[in-house]
């Protein structure tokens, strides 16, 4: 099937938390083998969940440890809700937050935090962008007429561009560019001018581009030239500073 609905993205969450029957088992995973959209968001579901477990310190204070718990319970209680999916995501990697090391140089733990959540959510959509296109004028222009600054939309390299979401980083509405590099994920926020977001794009690029390690593994890296961007994908970082490079 070429898309899908929302009772099944809400089947793959209880499914992957080990909340459903054998039966019910059965019929998602069926379901999960022959439909791309499904197959793709449970490989995320994996990703979150493998890299908490490569990630967790085994001697996680107590009072941590309750506030990753009451999150993961907060996730299941919205499950009835629409795209639970993007929920139970978004619970990951605050608890992910919480359990590993703090990102430095200029991006806080909160803002990191706050970044790969955007990514991952984007991309665990059946259709990650609110407006598709790979022509950077016209995604420059819905974004400059929903957001009210001007947007320069990165040539990124080895990257291909998908299109456009909105979001907000630090209580700010942010541009997030989506773009494919080969199999993988890539998001790319350009915050407003003077914003917090854009102020820690340019703490951690330095005179050039800068990379650190979100929450999940993933690599935050930033450019000034411009306008400050901070670009987030499941890569190491020395893979993808050199694509923020500007050519």
């Amino acid at each position: 099937m070429a898309g899908c609905n929302r009772e099944w993205f809400e089947n793959i969450s209880a499914w992957h938390d080990d909340e459903v029957t054998r039966e019910d088992a059965a019929r998602i995973e069926a379901h999960v083998a022959g439909c791309g959209p499904c197959r793709r968001a449970a490989e995320v579901l994996g990703g979150v969940r493998r890299a908490l477990v490569a990630k967790a310190d085994g001697e996680v204070p107590k009072h941590l440890r309750d506030r990753a718990e009451a999150t993961a319970r907060n996730a299941r209680a919205r499950r009835r809700g629409p795209w639970a999916i993007t929920a139970a995501l978004a619970a990951s990697a605050a608890a992910a937050a919480l359990l590993v090391g703090s990102p430095s140089r200029g991006v806080s733990a909160a803002m990191a935090d706050e970044l790969v959540s955007h990514h991952v959510r984007g991309f665990a959509r059946e259709r990650p962008c609110d407006f598709e296109s790979s022509d950077p004028g016209a995604v420059a222009g819905w974004l400059e007429g929903k957001l009210g600054y001007t947007v320069t939309v990165p040539a990124v390299s080895g990257a291909r561009l998908l299109g456009a979401r909105l979001c907000q980083i630090g209580g700010t509405r942010t541009a997030a560019l989506m773009y494919a590099s080969g199999d993988k994920p890539l998001t790319v926020f350009v915050p407003p001018p003077g914003s917090g977001a854009a102020t820690a794009a340019r703490a951690l690029a330095g005179r050039g581009v800068g990379c650190t390690h979100g929450p999940l593994g993933n690599a935050i890296c930033a450019r000034s030239v411009e306008q400050p961007v901070l670009a987030v994908a499941e890569v190491d970082t020395a893979a993808l500073a050199p694509a923020l490079v500007g050519r």
